[in-house]
């Protein structure tokens, strides 16, 4: 009965631990201006909309005036649901932290994306790594300014996750081909 009992026990706090989200603390300004017009989706967790899409891109990243705000086009094409894209204004909270703006309409289909920090890294701007702490644990896309990765690529995503540490070393990622015909629709 005692085995039982600390099995059940060894299970929640395995549950509690693994479900436990903190965001990395970023050191390094993010490098946007150094950042090309387009950056493809090359890397993702396995979200079941990846499944689903044929191509995800950022564009329009820019700054708000002389605020601490970004504003970022997510646009994505699926065979299935077509391309749909979603204009975000991120005010930055600490380096590399943000908080997405969007409207209120906007906000009820987003919800989850929305009520959370984002953190963006990329101190070369060569690689943007997008996270955030969602309902199922840690997510990830990892975006470039072409539709191809690289086996640096990898390596340099995998050695950023093991600086972070607190359980993102541990993210599994998929490679994520942006096709070529949908890339060139939007």
């Amino acid at each position: 009965m005692m085995f039982i009992l600390l099995a059940i026990v060894s299970a929640i706090a395995v549950t509690e631990c693994a479900s436990t989200c903190i965001l990395p603390e970023i050191t390094c300004e993010t490098a946007w201006e150094q950042m090309p017009d387009k950056l493809y989706l090359v890397f993702a967790d396995n979200d079941p909309f990846n499944e689903v899409t044929s191509c995800r891109t950022i564009t329009n990243i820019r700054p708000i005036c002389n605020t601490q705000q970004m504003k970022i086009n997510f646009t994505s094409y699926s065979e299935t649901f077509g391309p749909d894209s979603v204009d975000g204004v991120f005010q930055k909270k600490n380096t590399g932290t943000y908080k997405i703006i969007i409207s209120e309409e906007a906000r009820k289909e987003f919800n989850s994306f929305m009520n959370v920090d984002h953190v963006f890294y990329s101190c070369d701007g060569k690689l943007l790594i997008h996270v955030w702490c969602s309902e199922n644990g840690r997510a990830v896309e990892v975006f470039k300014g072409s539709t191809k990765s690289t086996a640096e690529d990898a390596l340099y995503v995998h050695n950023t996750f093991a600086k972070w540490k607190n359980g993102w070393e541990n993210i599994k990622l998929y490679p994520f081909i942006c096709s070529i015909q949908h890339a060139n629709k939007f």
